[in-house]
């Protein structure tokens, strides 16, 4: 399963960068596959490895924030794995080029 996701506070500073921060620390000790862009986080792993981390990311960022928001867009295709890479490299095959470098 692949997952992206991303958890903010609500009524904060415009710079949220501090309030993240955090949040990618968790998201690198979980040991899970993961890419950060600059709108969110896509990780990879099982079902409920994968559950499990956003669900503790969001308590995190719920701890020192009165209101949070986690949007999350998951895709689950059973027996796959390396997608984070490969849904990429497959798009480069078809354009014949590197994307984004």
């Amino acid at each position: 399963m692949i997952a992206e996701f991303s958890t903010f506070p609500v009524g904060k500073d415009v710079h949220l960068s501090a309030y993240i921060a955090p949040i990618i620390k968790m998201i690198t000790e979980s040991g899970l596959s993961y890419k950060m862009s600059a709108m969110g986080t896509v990780v990879e792993g099982d079902c409920d490895a994968v559950f499990n981390l956003i669900k503790a990311c969001h308590k995190k960022m719920a701890e020192t924030n009165e209101r949070v928001i986690t949007n999350i867009k998951i895709d689950d295709f059973a027996g796959r794995s390396g997608r984070i890479e490969g849904k990429i490299e497959s798009i480069e095959k078809h354009l014949g080029r590197s994307v984004n470098k």
